[in-house]
């Protein structure tokens, strides 16, 4: 399945020239490349898709790459690429009811097409064998509201200001929603230990 940009093009980039584009292209692959694999990571385990997560990927890299100039070097880039990728699955995959669609077109000459992707970082899925199935089907169980946040704290390690920057709500909102999904987690997780044998604490 692929992703394609509905509705209003993004502005264009300003223009440069050639020395701006060559400062620009080396900002592009010291901050944002070296969290490639974050991102697919990240939207993988959104939409447990292999396919849509590397469309997801590939999306938030050209969108980063064409809006890097509104990006304040040696900033948070994480956050930021987490944001651009949470927007972009609220608004295109999520809405899509997984319909096919394809990439937004962009530049032609860009050098940050899927193949470049895979070879720049020698790619591996980062995710392959982290969790097993049934921890991955109870965090699939969860809304989605707690399933981002539990991502983003529990596998990617953000912290409660960082994650708030990513999806743009409060801190307490942001602990209260991962004290219930992690009490939801539990509870499913409990389920499955019972249900083959493990002997589980009171608490």
């Amino acid at each position: 399945m692929e992703i394609r940009t509905r509705g209003r093009k993004p502005k264009k980039m300003p223009e440069m020239t050639p020395d701006q584009k060559a400062a620009y292209d080396a900002l592009f692959e010291r901050e944002v490349m070296p969290h490639a694999s974050s991102i697919y990571h990240f939207a993988l385990r959104l939409v447990n898709d292999r396919e849509v997560a590397r469309d997801l990927m590939q999306e938030t890299l050209f969108r980063a790459y064409r809006f890097l100039y509104r990006y304040k070097p040696s900033t948070n880039a994480k956050a930021w690429l987490f944001r651009i990728l949470r927007n972009t699955f609220i608004n295109h995959y999520r809405k899509a009811s997984k319909q096919p669609y394809s990439l937004e077109e962009h530049n032609e000459n860009s050098l940050y097409d899927a193949e470049d992707i895979y070879a720049y970082h020698n790619y591996q899925d980062p995710v392959e064998g982290l969790f097993g199935d049934e921890v991955t089907n109870a965090l699939h169980q969860l809304p989605e509201d707690f399933r981002t946040i539990v991502i983003l704290a529990d596998v990617e390690g953000l912290s409660y200001k960082e994650i708030s920057q990513v999806l743009r709500i409060p801190v307490g909102t942001i602990r209260s929603r991962l004290h219930r999904a992690r009490k939801i987690l539990r509870e499913l997780l409990t389920d499955y230990a019972a249900s083959h044998g493990y002997e589980l604490p009171e608490d």
